[in-house]
């Protein structure tokens, strides 16, 4: 890290609620979510020069397989902390993917879903889900939380898929969710932030289905999601209301941004365990360990990070996403990051003998115990 890094990193941290404990969480997103179908998608996309190669996420992430969350677990059961606990990745999940098949009979006039079951079902991933929980959850390896019903707007999607834009009607024919700016649409900002509404109207809609999706994860999971993070950190502000009303307490996206009616976009930061005007209490995501960055040593980096939280009294809360260890495009690159994670987990229990690994609902019930910032 540069100063400049440094001097952010140390000023996100000072503020705010305080524990003297080292709290490692780990929280991932996009779990459950389809992107990149498969390889030779992608490389069919390549073909058509279609800019996949400048976004990572179209280039290397896809919906997990059963193999990808037993290699991850296999790496979290090889290690524990000072109580004997082994680390815990916060899976940020969502509960519905399009359903191609139907918005296709409406000739893209109305939107429809299908659930997560069903998603795995259609990717021959039958008993994933009951698999997560028995293996996952029960262990506290792998605990779910609120990241959406879907990973995008469904209103904006169909405006572009109404578009008739040849790259993304290509995409949505190989069942793809490409997202990609950079000209090849008319729709500014695309379609990946869920919870993204301007209008009275967008905001009613999308309150529907956020209590729609927060329904459906307590119906898949069997308990509610305590914590929420927003698809690309995105959201309106009065999101907070409903989110609340269906047992949301905290929000992990201590900064997030509030799309305007220009099309631009507000910052929101909030420091340790500042509530906003509804309720909604914050933490921030004070460390990075995202490896499809391409980041020189992520590792170092993270561990720095790790380093400045504790010194301010605060938890590391690790930010890395499902596309560092999804096999469905590339298996090298999830064994290699694989291969850094573990070596992460090593170096933190070497460098912290009393570290405590704990999922984000764990976090949220420390710091509801204080309200000592």
């Amino acid at each position: 890290m540069n100063i400049r890094q440094i001097l952010a990193k140390n000023y996100i941290n000072f503020r705010g609620w305080k524990t003297k404990r080292n709290i490692v969480v780990i929280e991932s997103d996009d779990w459950g979510s389809i992107r990149m179908p498969s390889k030779e998608v992608v490389d069919l996309f390549k073909s058509k020069n279609y800019p996949v190669e400048k976004n990572k996420f179209t280039l290397y992430d896809g919906l997990e397989r059963k193999s990808d969350l037993e290699e991850l677990f296999k790496v979290l059961m090889s290690h524990k902390d000072s109580k004997g606990n082994n680390p815990v990745v916060t899976a940020c999940a969502v509960l519905a993917n399009p359903d191609f098949n139907k918005i296709t009979e409406s000739n893209f006039q109305e939107y429809f879903y299908e659930p997560l079951s069903k998603t795995y079902e259609n990717y021959g991933e039958n008993g994933l889900l009951e698999f997560w929980r028995q293996n996952g959850i029960k262990k506290n390896i792998f605990y779910p939380q609120f990241h959406g019903r879907e990973h995008l707007n469904p209103t904006k999607w169909l405006k572009v898929l109404q578009s008739n834009n040849e790259m993304e009607n290509d995409a949505f024919a190989s069942k793809a969710l490409l997202g990609l700016a950079g000209g090849q649409t008319d729709i500014k900002d695309l379609y990946m932030a869920a919870f993204e509404a301007i209008d009275s109207k967008e905001k009613e809609k999308v309150d529907k289905i956020a209590i729609e999706g927060l329904q459906m994860f307590e119906d898949t999971f069997g308990f509610k999601s305590i914590s929420f993070m927003p698809s690309q950190s995105k959201q309106y502000e009065e999101l907070s209301k409903t989110l609340i009303k269906s047992g949301v307490k905290f929000s992990q996206a201590g900064q997030f941004f509030i799309p305007t009616l220009n099309g631009n976009f507000i910052e929101q930061n909030n420091f340790w365990g500042h509530a906003d005007k509804f309720g909604i209490k914050y933490w921030r995501r004070n460390c990075t360990f995202e490896p499809h960055k391409g980041t020189k040593n992520p590792i170092d980096s993270c561990l720095k990070e790790i380093e400045i939280a504790f010194r301010w009294g605060k938890p590391a809360v690790i930010s890395s996403h499902r596309i560092n260890y999804t096999s469905r495009i590339n298996t090298e690159f999830r064994n290699q990051n694989l291969q850094f994670l573990n070596i992460l987990l090593t170096k933190i229990i070497k460098k912290y003998p009393q570290v405590e690994f704990l999922n984000s609902e764990q976090l949220a019930r420390e710091m509801m115990k204080s309200d000592t910032l």
